[in-house]
């Protein structure tokens, strides 16, 4: 069934993508960004953690030891959201917090070694998902999709720079959290 058809049974309207590509790219962002699959896929691989807390362990593991700004500004959190999950992630024992040498106001979190074993066991679930979904394409699609993957990401990130959008003005709640 086309999938405009299968819209308007649904009682919805399709508005195709001219690019086939978005739609299946949206598609899947949509699943894989959802809280639902992101805690699927650890509580499988025995990390028993929320979507949000999940992202901000993995973008430790990926980008290292950073401040605690930087990290709310990577989940797009405010400052009272940050404080509370990084808390949280401290009491789980996968993080650790200290006091930023060049600056005695900001707060430095880093990966503990549990929190290094726990995004360690997400990443081999994650690398096993991969393979497991590409497991009926030969050598040669899998050389083809992630070459074209790569210059896709590199020309994405290039282009999503051209199109930021400006910061918009705290609102009276998000002023309040401010020092």
């Amino acid at each position: 069934m086309p999938p405009e058809a299968d819209a308007a049974s649904r009682g919805t309207s399709a508005q195709p993508y001219r690019h086939e590509q978005l739609g299946a790219l949206l598609e899947v962002f949509s699943v894989w960004s959802s809280a639902t699959f992101i805690r699927g896929l650890a509580v499988d691989a025995g990390v028993d953690l929320d979507a949000t807390s999940i992202v901000a362990v993995t973008v430790l593991a990926r980008d290292g030891e950073q401040r605690a700004s930087a990290l709310a500004s990577r989940l797009r959190v405010g400052a009272s959201a940050i404080s509370k999950l990084s808390n949280r992630l401290t009491a789980h024992g996968l993080i650790e917090k200290r006091q930023d040498p060049d600056d005695s106001r900001a707060t430095l979190v880093r990966l503990t070694p549990a929190g290094t074993a726990a995004t360690t066991a997400l990443t081999l679930a994650c690398d096993a998902m991969m393979a497991d979904l590409m497991r009926q394409w030969s050598d040669d699609d899998r050389d083809d999709f992630d070459r074209l993957l790569s210059r896709f990401r590199d020309d994405a990130l290039a282009y999503a720079i051209t199109v930021q959008a400006p910061t918009p003005e705290p609102t009276t709640d998000q002023k309040a959290d401010q020092p």
